[in-house]
């Protein structure tokens, strides 16, 4: 069974897919269910007063020592600011702001929000030969959320909900 398991790790690492330690034991239970009906004298087995195959917590911590696989984090591209611009914007906003009278009630921030809501997990666990992981083309199915309020918090606009395949 085991065996079976560390195949189908290799063909989701190859598929670029993450695959967290739940994923890895629902499938050791769904691929013993399927070896138990093709066998039948593990099904006698666990009929008589055994419990039969649980994939808990105690069998993975098991599994990884036997296999050898371990966890590895996916890594993304690192998002840069420009401080200088951004403490340079809020000296002109304020400026703008007290020549023109706005009120706090006046002044609205807008701003939007991603949900990738296909995106795998970022920490995979991959076979013992493997010592890091190969780059792969992300899922990009995401909801933009945009979100809008006064300065104050005391009127907030609808969310705009914009869904992109």
């Amino acid at each position: 069974m085991e065996q079976l398991l560390l195949l189908w790790i290799k063909e989701k690492q190859l598929a670029g897919d993450s695959v967290s330690e739940a994923i890895i034991c629902e499938k050791a239970d769904a691929i013993f269910q399927d070896l138990k009906c093709d066998v039948p004298e593990m099904e006698g087995e666990s009929s008589q007063g055994g419990e039969g195959f649980k994939a808990s917590s105690g069998w993975f911590d098991n599994f990884k020592k036997r296999s050898g696989i371990h966890s590895v984090i996916r890594h993304r591209k690192a998002s840069s600011g420009d401080i200088k611009t951004a403490e340079n914007f809020i000296k002109v906003f304020e400026k703008l702001i007290s020549e023109e009278g706005y009120l706090p009630q006046q002044v609205f921030n807008c701003d939007e929000t991603g949900l990738f809501w296909k995106k795998m997990p970022r920490r995979t666990f991959i076979t013992a030969e493997e010592k890091s992981l190969s780059g792969h083309k992300a899922m990009k199915d995401r909801l933009t959320l945009a979100l809008c309020a006064n300065a104050i918090g005391n009127f907030k606009i609808k969310p705009l909900l914009v869904y992109r395949c």
